[in-house]
C-alpha cells in the first residue's frame, strides 16, 4: 500500500504586510503545494510521474467540492512534488471565484503515485491562513481609495483630468477653429445640411435624358435587375450542352476533302484540294428498255428511274416489277400504237402512259 506524506507551504511569512504595500493584481492567485510520495516500503518514489487531484470541500470534512482540478506531476530525486493550486487542469469550479468568507475550507488530495487515474491515496486537512488573507485583501481594496503617486503622472495634464471632464468631453460636440476651415463654405454646413442631403434625390435635368427611355428606369428596376438571373427559355437550348470541341470527325478546312463519286450507291474516294474540290454527281442510274419480242418484260435490277416503250407489235405486253425496290424509285411505261399492257397481273385498255412509284411497295401514281 503506497503512503503519502503530505506538507503545505502556503507562504504565510509576510502576508500582512504586503497587503498594505501591494495592490491586488500583484498577488498570485494560487497556493502553494508540496507533498512526499512513499511506497509500501516506505521508500521515496523518486523522478516519478505522478498524478494528484485536488478538491476544496466546504463545510466539513464531508462537504461537497467547490472546486475541483487535476494535476500531472513530477517527483524529484527526494520523492518531493510541488503544485500550484489554481493552475492545474480544472474538472469544477474557478480557484479565484471561492468565496473564502463562507468557510471553513478543507483540503482533500487524491494521488495516483503510478501516473494514472486510481486515485488510492487521500488526504484531508483544514485550510487555514492563506485564502482568509486574499479574502481581506479583497476587502481591503474595496474600501480603499487609491491614490496615484507616479510622480510622472502627478506632473503631467493626465492627473488634472476629472469625472466632470470626462463627461464634459463625451458630450461635447468638436468645434473646428482652423481659420482656413472657419472661412470656408464648408464651415456653414450644419448636421441638418448633411441630413438633408443624405436624403435628397437628385434630378436630371438633362433635356436628352429626360426624354429618352431611360429616364423611366427607378431604383427599384435597377435593383431587380441587379438580382436577377436571365433564363434561357428554349428547352431545345437548355438541352444542349455541346460545343464546337465537342465534336468528333471535324470536318477538314485544309484541302482535304473528300470527293463524292457519281452513281446510284454513292461511293467515297479520294482526296478534293482547293484547286479540284470535291463534286457531288448529279447523275443517276437509268434504265432505258423495250419490251422483247416475246412481249414480256421482267425488271429484276432496282434502278432509280426506269423508262419501258413497248414494241409496237399490236400485242399484250406483259411487265412484271422488281418485287425488291428502294424506296423512291420511279418506273414509266409508254405504250406504242395499238399495243395493250399487263403491269404486275393488271391489265389496261385505252391508257398509253404509266407512273410507278416505290413506297414499301409500287403504287400507280397516274395512267392516262
Amino acid at each position: 500500500m503506497y503512503k503519502f506524506i503530505l506538507t503545505l507551504c502556503f507562504l504565510c511569512l509576510g502576508l500582512t504586510s504586503a497587503l498594505a504595500q501591494t495592490n491586488q493584481s500583484s498577488i498570485p492567485k494560487t497556493m502553494s503545494y508540496q507533498a512526499i510520495i512513499r511506497n509500501g516500503s516506505q521508500g521515496l518514489v523518486s523522478n516519478g510521474n505522478v498524478t494528484i487531484r485536488i478538491n476544496i470541500i466546504r463545510g466539513s470534512e464531508f462537504g461537497s467540492p467547490v472546486f475541483v482540478e487535476t494535476h500531472n506531476a513530477k517527483t524529484n530525486s527526494n520523492g518531493l512534488v510541488t503544485l500550484q493550486i489554481g493552475k492545474g487542469i480544472p474538472d469544477l469550479g474557478v480557484f479565484h471565484n471561492i468565496d473564502w468568507s463562507n468557510g471553513p475550507y478543507f483540503l482533500r488530495t487524491e494521488t495516483d503515485p503510478l501516473g494514472g487515474t486510481e486515485f488510492g491515496i487521500t488526504s484531508i486537512s483544514p485550510i487555514l491562513t492563506i485564502p482568509y488573507a486574499m479574502h481581506a485583501l479583497r476587502a481591503l481594496n474595496a474600501d480603499s481609495v487609491k491614490v496615484e503617486k507616479d510622480p510622472l503622472f502627478s506632473s503631467s495634464v493626465a492627473s488634472k483630468i476629472s469625472s466632470t471632464d470626462t463627461a464634459s468631453w463625451n458630450n461635447k460636440l468638436d468645434m473646428e477653429l482652423d481659420p482656413v476651415f472657419g472661412g470656408s463654405v464648408a464651415a456653414t454646413i450644419s448636421l441638418s445640411h448633411i441630413a438633408k442631403w443624405d436624403s435628397a434625390v437628385t434630378i436630371e435635368k438633362d433635356s436628352l435624358f429626360i426624354k429618352s427611355a431611360a429616364s423611366t428606369i427607378t431604383d427599384t428596376m435597377i435593383r431587380r435587375w441587379d438580382s436577377s438571373i436571365v433564363k434561357e427559355a428554349d428547352p431545345l437550348f437548355s438541352a444542349w450542352d455541346k460545343d464546337y470541341d465537342d465534336l468528333i470527325n471535324k470536318p477538314k478546312t485544309d484541302g482535304s476533302e473528300t470527293k463524292i463519286e457519281a452513281g446510284r450507291n454513292i461511293s467515297i474516294s479520294g482526296n478534293g484540294t482547293i484547286a479540284s474540290p470535291y463534286t457531288i454527281s448529279s447523275g443517276a442510274s437509268i434504265l432505258n428498255s423495250i419490251v422483247d419480242g416475246s412481249n414480256t418484260l421482267s425488271m429484276t435490277i432496282p434502278v432509280s428511274v426506269a423508262v419501258i416503250t413497248s414494241n409496237n407489235d399490236s400485242n399484250t405486253d406483259v411487265i412484271t416489277l422488281p418485287s425488291v425496290a428502294e424506296n423512291g424509285q420511279i418506273t414509266y411505261v409508254i405504250i406504242n400504237g395499238t399495243d395493250t399492257l399487263t403491269i404486275n397481273g393488271i391489265l389496261f385498255g385505252a391508257e398509253k402512259k404509266f407512273t410507278y412509284v416505290y413506297a414499301n411497295g409500287w403504287h400507280l401514281m397516274s395512267a392516262r
